[in-house]
């Protein structure tokens, strides 16, 4: 009787064995795979904020532009050649969403090399050079890391709607038009839009982190 017993709990432990065998690793492949996707997978090529690219070979197509940074120097679409980079929109006066944004950015340049952010102003009008200078000295930007940029307005909000696609309303950047946008958007060396990300997330920006690794896997 005792051999028939543990005979039955053998066959018992033993079928609970395998079915945990059946259902477990079907689910460990698919978290594995997952978890590979995640850090290794390519990220998707945009050709606007809602429209994927139709093939993964045409470069970006930025607006050319000409800005000023906060040390003065004139910047132009060449800091983006063969560069990894980050870009916003911003104003120095912001009391919302900016600081947020900027202390991300700050885990941004912490946490990165061989990439660069640009965070572009709304406010061209009262956000100098010297202005962006002492707000860059605030957040311990990095000059040759993190260019805080200032222009004319018409050509900062064309480059927005036209170039990075971070806002849908139309404007002609004229004195009552206004762009406010918590999205971080991530391009490649090729000048292509990677990603949107909201900027005021650790959570979003933990994977723009995962995403800027991705691509310098590419390279």
């Amino acid at each position: 009787m005792t051999v028939m017993k543990l005979e039955k709990s053998y066959l018992l432990t033993s079928w609970k064995f395998f079915l945990a065998l059946l259902i477990g690793i079907p689910l460990l492949a698919y978290f594995s795979v997952r978890l590979l996707e995640k850090k290794y997978g390519r990220l998707p090529i945009y050709a606007s904020n809602t429209t994927l690219a139709s093939d993964n070979q045409t470069d970006g197509n930025l607006p050319p532009f000409v800005f000023t940074d906060q040390l003065g120097n004139t910047v132009t679409n060449s800091i983006l050649t063969n560069k990894i980079a980050v870009a916003n929109y911003f104003y120095t006066s912001c009391p919302s969403i900016c600081p947020k944004m900027m202390l991300q950015l700050q885990r941004v340049q912490a946490n990165t090399n061989n990439m660069i952010i640009l965070s572009f102003t709304v406010d061209p009008k009262r956000d100098s050079v010297a202005r962006l200078m002492k707000f860059a000295l605030q957040y311990d930007v990095l000059p040759d890391r993190w260019k805080l940029l200032t222009g004319n307005k018409k050509a900062l909000y064309h480059f927005a709607r036209k170039g990075l696609f971070i806002t849908a309303t139309e404007g002609d950047g004229g004195d009552a038009d206004f762009i406010h946008s918590d999205r971080f958007v991530l391009l490649d060396t090729r000048q292509r839009i990677r990603g949107y990300y909201d900027g005021t997330s650790p959570e979003e920006v933990d994977q723009l982190l995962t995403d800027i690794k991705k691509l310098q896997n590419e390279l």
